[in-house]
């Protein structure tokens, strides 16, 4: 229990690494949120911007509207799920008192990324897209490491000079 006190943000962000090991060990038919929208609301292709793309060789297109909406939600929530774990890497960094935490909680969570992929390559059902890692991973972490940026300047900022 010591440990928990002492170091929050490094189990914190152990937590987090183990919920998102545990997010893709499930295969994809139990995490498909297509019937669940199906059942709520009724989406057709004129609701959605129109927009095709190929994303890593799958077509994205609004003419299959629940896939569409699916697609993002889940892009979404790589973006969501990398930016925290960055966030509480950095913190947890930080509690090792290293003066470049800001980049090295970065890099362990760009890390944690690819070994996610690489993870998610090996159970059945599910596949691995290097593509999550460089985008929505990747854009997640950037977008933390930005903020810790702008706020650890404005906190020095504000600190009196000796």
């Amino acid at each position: 229990m010591k440990f928990i006190t002492k170091r929050k943000w490094t189990f914190l962000a152990l937590t987090m690494m183990s919920i998102l090991f545990i997010s893709s060990h499930t295969p994809y038919q139990k995490q498909d949120m297509k019937p669940f929208f199906k059942g709520m609301i009724s989406i057709e292709e004129g609701d959605l911007p129109p927009i095709t793309f190929t994303y890593d060789g799958v077509l994205v297109t609004p003419s299959a509207p629940y896939q569409y909406v699916e697609f993002f939600l889940r892009k979404g929530a790589h973006v969501a799920s990398f930016a925290v774990l960055a966030f509480l890497c950095i913190k947890a960094v930080k509690e090792f008192k290293r003066s470049n935490a800001i980049f090295l909680g970065s890099i362990i969570a760009f890390l944690y990324a690819l070994f996610d992929e690489f993870h998610q390559s090996r159970v059945e059902g599910r596949t691995g897209h290097l593509i999550d890692v460089f985008v929505p991973d990747t854009l997640g972490i950037v977008l933390t490491l930005i903020l810790f940026s702008i706020f650890s300047r404005t906190a020095n900022a504000k600190e009196p000079r000796r």
